[in-house]
């Protein structure tokens, strides 16, 4: 009864719909993101311990495929590979930012038309009792913007975190190659 009501109403169906996209979507990038930093930054302490032991870098480390193509070995050729890496580490980030920021607006919208179209079906004579179930009914799409949003947040920050820590790896092993 109350999915068939919400889901009367066309912009609710669209609404509804783009969250559900967005939710699928926000999960299958953190999953993804996720495990790909997690064996990147497990390669890149593994590089940082052979670096420390034999002086040279693991051929996992992506520092070691970068300088190798720089003409000369120095801070800024080591500090150019870094934010490249960087900026290979926050595909799709930006994503979840995107979605944390736009989803409640977005229910908010599904929101606003359902209470539009509640008070534009009332009679002359309606009480609150015949008019609260249809604006229940239509703060649903923002109830589903909150849900949406929060893991992609959450999500964004998680990751966030996960590429900072990539990035003090990859600084530690520049700092230990250039002092020797």
């Amino acid at each position: 009864m109350l999915l068939d009501k919400v889901l009367s109403n066309p912009v609710n169906i669209v609404v509804l719909g783009w969250l559900g996209i967005y939710l699928f979507f926000v999960f299958f990038v953190f999953f993804y993101k996720y495990l790909t930093l997690s064996s990147w930054i497990k390669n890149e302490e593994e590089s940082l311990n052979s670096l420390l032991m034999s002086n040279n870098f693991s051929i996992k480390s992506s520092l070691k495929s970068c300088i190798e193509n720089s003409k000369e070995i120095n801070k800024y050729s080591f500090d150019a590979c870094i934010e490249a890496a960087k900026k290979k580490a926050n595909n799709f980030i930006v994503f979840l930012s995107i979605v944390a920021s736009t989803a409640p607006f977005i229910g908010l919208f599904g929101t606003v038309i359902g209470i539009l179209d509640a008070f534009n079906s009332m009679e002359k004579v309606t009480t609150i009792n015949m008019i609260a179930p249809s604006i229940a009914d239509a703060l649903i799409a923002t109830a589903v913007g909150i849900i949406t949003a929060v893991p992609a947040y959450s999500f964004h920050q998680i990751l966030s975190k996960k590429i900072e820590d990539l990035e003090s790896i990859l600084k530690i092993q520049k700092d230990v190659y250039l002092s020797r």
